[in-house]
């Protein structure tokens, strides 16, 4: 069975310079009060996270994107949605 992640809270998503950072906002700041610096990699993979995509298909996605194989990135892209999920970023859909 794929899964799927979803975003969980409010967040927006910047670029600063070649830094990207999520920031919370709204009733999201009561439960974490920090800001976020993400790779242009994590970025990317949270971006797609927009539409419920699994994790298989946010790996073929970053493949397109870097033109590599998406068996490539599989391992990464699986690290960055577990990190951003125990940040409290991400849930299970």
């Amino acid at each position: 069975m794929e899964r799927k992640m979803t975003r969980k809270g409010e967040f927006v998503l910047r670029q600063l310079a070649d830094e990207y950072i999520l920031i919370p906002y709204g009733t999201t700041t009561e439960k974490m009060n920090r800001v976020l610096t993400l790779s242009e990699t994590a970025a990317f993979i949270y971006e797609q996270t927009g539409d419920a995509a699994s994790e298989e298909e946010i790996a073929r996605r970053l493949g397109e994107a870097y033109d590599v194989p998406a068996e490539d990135v599989q391992e990464d892209v699986n690290a960055v949605l577990q990190t951003l999920q125990n940040c409290g970023v991400l849930e299970c859909a």
